[in-house]
C-alpha cells in the first residue's frame, strides 16, 4: 500500500501510514509523522470493518527517523481473508498533548495467489485456477441458489455477494482456520463465501452442491440479522441450506438409513444448538436436518417455514418456535417424520391417534360385560 498523507484541518501532525502483509504470517503497520520529532507516543487501533466485537490495539515501536510500526501476529491471531481493516492512531505529542488521527482502511486479501474475478451482480467470483467457464459455472449456481431459496421458504433477494473459491481444501482450512473436513465456509457478516472446489472430475458437482450451500446461510443472515440468525436453530440453518443444494449429497440417504436400521440416530433436539465435531457425526447430522427440514417444508409449505425462521430470529427456542407456528413441540414433529418418511414407529404412532377411540371401545366392552353378568346373576 503506497504512503498516503492525512492532516485533518487544524490537526497538529501529518502522518503517512503504510501496511505490508504475509496472509498467514503478520501485518506490518507503519507510519511516518511530520514534522519531525512532533510524536513521543503512539497506539495503533484496529479492527475489520463492521465488526462489532473487540477493537484491537498495540504499542507501537517508535524510530528515531519519526517512524513508528506494529506487527499483528496472524499466526497467533488470525484474521479472515478478503475483510476490510480499519485502523487509526491515537498519538501522545511532544508537548504532551494527544491526537487522533482520521481511519484508513486497507483490504486483508490472501496473497499467497494471483486471484482472478468476474461479476454477475449481485455475485462477484474471485478464483486463481481455472478458466473462465469455471466461474461462470459458479456464478450460475449462486444465481439458481437464491432463486431455489425463494421458492423454499421466501428467502430475501440477494445483496452483494463475493464468493470466493480455492483450489484445495487445506488452502481455505489455513485461511479460515476451520476444521479439517469443512469445504465451504458464509461469512455474512463481510457478505462472503469461501468455497474449495478443486480440479477433480466431481467438481461440476461440487459447484452445484457447495455454492448454494454457503449463499442460504448468508440469505438466512440477511433475512434475520446478525443476532436473529444466531438463533435459528443448528438443524434449521443446515437443513435449509442442504435443501437448496442443485446436486445434493448422495451419501446423506446412505448415512440416514444406517442410523435407522441401526437405531443410532442424533435426536433433533441435540442438534439445536450444536453438531458434532468429528466428520462421521456431522454427516450424520447434516443427513438428519436435511432430511427433517424437507419433510416440514413438503407438510406445512414455504410460508409456514418462512414464518418459522421469523419466530427462532424474535428469540424462541427450539421447541417454542416449532409448537408456535407448526403448532406441534419438537419431538412430536420427530416422530411424524420419521414415521411417514421411515415407516419407525408407525404403529405406536398408530395406537396412540387411536387411544380416544381404543378407550371408548373400552367402556363399551366393560359395559357390555357388566350388563351381562348382572343378567346372569338374577337368572
Amino acid at each position: 500500500m503506497p504512503l498516503a498523507a492525512a492532516r485533518a484541518d487544524g490537526a497538529p501532525v501529518e502522518v503517512y501510514p503504510r501496511v505490508v502483509y504475509t496472509f498467514g504470517e503478520q501485518i506490518l503497520f507503519e507510519v511516518h509523522f511530520k514534522p519531525d520529532n512532533v510524536v513521543r507516543e503512539a497506539v495503533i487501533f484496529y479492527r475489520p470493518q463492521w465488526q462489532r466485537g473487540e477493537t484491537l490495539h498495540g504499542q507501537m515501536s517508535l524510530e528515531d527517523d519519526n517512524t513508528a510500526f506494529f506487527v499483528h501476529d496472524l499466526q497467533q491471531a488470525p484474521l479472515p481473508p478478503f475483510i476490510t481493516v480499519r485502523y487509526w492512531f491515537r498519538l501522545t505529542l511532544a508537548d504532551g498533548s494527544s491526537y487522533t488521527t482520521p481511519p484508513f482502511v486497507f483490504q486483508l486479501e490472501d496473497n499467497r495467489f494471483q486471484w482472478q474475478q468476474m461479476s454477475d451482480l449481485p455475485f462477484t467470483v474471485f478464483w486463481y485456477q481455472g478458466d473462465a467457464p469455471f466461474a461462470q459455472k459458479v456464478l450460475d449456481a449462486a444465481t439458481q441458489g437464491a432463486r431455489r431459496a425463494q421458492e423454499k421458504w421466501l428467502a430475501p433477494v440477494p445483496e452483494a455477494v463475493n464468493i470466493y473459491v480455492y483450489a484445495d481444501a487445506q488452502a481455505m482450512q489455513s485461511a479460515l482456520s476451520t476444521q479439517g473436513w469443512v469445504a465451504g465456509h458464509a461469512s455474512p457478516a463481510y457478505g462472503a463465501l469461501y468455497v474449495t472446489l478443486a480440479d477433480t472430475p466431481s467438481q461440476a458437482v461440487e459447484i452445484r452442491r457447495l455454492v448454494p450451500h454457503e449463499l442460504a446461510h448468508y440469505l438466512l443472515y440477511q433475512q434475520t440479522g446478525e443476532t436473529g440468525y444466531h438463533n435459528i436453530p443448528v438443524w434449521l440453518n443446515e437443513g435449509l441450506a442442504s435443501s437448496v443444494e442443485l446436486s445434493p449429497n448422495p451419501d446423506y440417504a446412505i448415512t440416514l438409513r444406517q442410523a435407522v436400521t441401526n437405531r443410532r440416530l442424533i435426536p433433533m433436539r441435540d442438534l439445536c444448538h450444536d453438531f458434532p465435531n468429528d466428520a462421521s457425526g456431522a454427516l450424520l447430522a447434516y443427513a438428519e436436518a436435511t432430511s427433517f427440514t424437507q419433510y416440514l417444508l413438503h407438510r406445512y409449505g414455504r410460508s409456514a417455514m418462512h414464518n418459522l425462521i421469523a419466530a427462532y430470529a424474535e428469540g424462541l427456542d427450539c421447541n417454542a418456535g416449532a409448537q408456535r407456528i407448526l403448532g406441534q413441540p419438537l419431538d412430536r414433529l420427530e416422530q411424524a417424520w420419521l414415521a411417514e418418511t421411515f415407516h419407525v414407529g408407525r404403529w405406536s404412532q398408530a395406537i396412540q391417534h387411536m387411544r380416544p377411540w381404543l378407550l371408548l371401545l373400552a367402556v363399551i366392552l366393560l359395559s357390555l360385560a357388566a350388563g351381562a353378568w348382572l343378567v346372569s346373576s338374577r337368572s
